[in-house]
């Protein structure tokens, strides 16, 4: 990374991928391979996934914004509550997102409460089994 580059960039040039390829591979599941409807399983793992991916992203984003001072110092528990808390909003907008695409694209993402609350739950369990990760890993690798 050149230095002077806006931690914003930073952050998208640095862990940005990992939601995106959740996103392209998802699409493609879905898509093309109409994984969702031969093996209705694999929408969990892509929750899961999901959530690691997004969970990853947001640590590598608050680690940039606390260096750079946009939000100041954040000791190892609280930049856990932080991508946590962030991590479960990306879960719930993701639903969101999924509820609008059904009721104005027409598509069938959703299939009822009991699916929105699972896929939810296993986005929020994928992020936390990172941040465990992350935690366990050591402050050399996963905070101050």
């Amino acid at each position: 990374m050149r230095p002077g580059t806006p931690w914003p960039a930073a952050a998208l040039i640095e862990a940005g991928w990992a939601p995106l390829g959740v996103f392209g591979l998802h699409v493609v599941a879905s898509r093309v391979l109409h994984l969702y409807v031969v093996y209705p399983p694999a929408d969990i793992a892509m929750h899961g996934l999901g959530g690691i991916a997004i969970a990853y992203f947001f640590w590598r984003a608050a680690r940039r914004a606390s260096e750079a001072g946009a939000i100041g110092t954040l000791n190892r528990a609280g930049l856990g509550v932080l991508v946590f808390g962030l991590t479960c909003a990306a879960a719930v907008f993701w639903e969101f997102a999924e509820y609008l695409s059904d009721r104005y694209m027409g598509t069938k993402a959703q299939l009822g409460l009991e699916d929105t609350l699972g896929d939810m739950l296993v986005g929020i369990v994928g992020g936390a089994a990172f941040l465990l990760q992350r935690f366990w890993a050591g402050p050399e690798q996963g905070g101050r």
